[in-house]
């Protein structure tokens, strides 16, 4: 097929701006390769012999399902169960400390919703969940969510199913897998079981646009400010910000950065942001 060997710097600046424009992604001058196998795919599936033609397609797509297969194609998802311990320690720990304390004081109801932004496959908002139901007794009587995002619908396929391989695992206590796990010795895999399971629920959604839903207590945002410019991190931090309650807080990556874009919350450890 001619011109399919890789993306000429001009196509190549034509998806990244496209890329750029729809999700808030820096596509960086040296993914060419990455990112021409990865459109490849899309022109198989679509039988198209040209970049250019599926460029056209993307453009043309008034429905939007395009665009979703070429997110999932251009994304990159790798994650897995208990990512950064101390964060979770930190939920189990300092935070339900404080949630708790004030729901004993009648200073807040007793709801604790939590977003996983950009959940990719979904090991993060169990991992919450599992933080949650491991701290069922002083949490009894309270409503308890966690709500996974992500822009990949693929991923989003993963989440729902909750099964998982070994790799995803590795970081699992054995108390923890025996607890939260059902195994297939002969697939070799584990799935995410009841009562975490019940309280996650996912969804697509873009951190470039608002969230409408009510407020969160805790938003965790992690391994994906990154490949966001500074004006993509404003606007999602912008975002993240508006969708948390009073008190609520932010769970942020440390390699992230970003946190220029903070300053209206009050830094409570190098990961942990609260809002007044």
């Amino acid at each position: 097929m001619n011109g399919l060997i890789t993306l000429s710097p001009e196509q190549f600046a034509r998806f990244a701006t496209f890329i750029y424009e729809r999700t808030g992604i820096r596509t960086a001058d040296g993914k060419v390769m990455l990112l021409s196998n990865r459109i490849r795919r899309r022109l198989r599936a679509r039988g198209l012999d040209s970049f250019d033609a599926y460029y056209d397609l993307l453009l043309a797509d008034q429905e939007g399902d395009e665009l979703e297969a070429f997110v999932d194609a251009i994304t990159t998802n790798e994650t897995h169960f208990f990512r950064t311990s101390a964060h979770f320690d930190w939920v189990a720990g300092p935070f339900l400390d404080e949630l708790t304390a004030a729901a004993a004081g009648r200073r807040r109801d007793r709801t604790l919703r939590i977003w996983s932004a950009a959940c990719s496959t979904g090991e993060e908002a169990y991992s919450l969940a599992m933080c949650l139901t491991e701290q069922a007794g002083r949490l009894a009587g309270w409503r308890l969510s966690v709500l996974g995002t992500d822009l990949c619908g693929e991923a989003l396929a993963t989440a729902r199913a909750g099964t998982y391989g070994h790799r995803a695992v590795e970081a699992v206590s054995p108390e923890r897998l025996a607890r939260h796990f059902t195994a297939d010795p002969a697939a070799g895999t584990w799935k995410v079981r009841s009562p975490a399971a019940r309280l996650c629920e996912f969804r697509r959604h873009n951190l470039l646009d608002p969230m409408l839903e009510p407020p969160f207590s805790l938003i965790v945002v992690r391994n994906v400010l990154i490949y966001f410019d500074r004006e993509s991190k404003r606007l999602a931090l912008a975002n993240l910000i508006a969708a948390l309650e009073p008190g609520g807080y932010l769970l942020v990556g440390t390699t992230d950065g970003g946190s220029e874009h903070l300053s209206e919350l009050e830094r409570r450890s190098t990961f942990a942001y609260r809002k007044p």
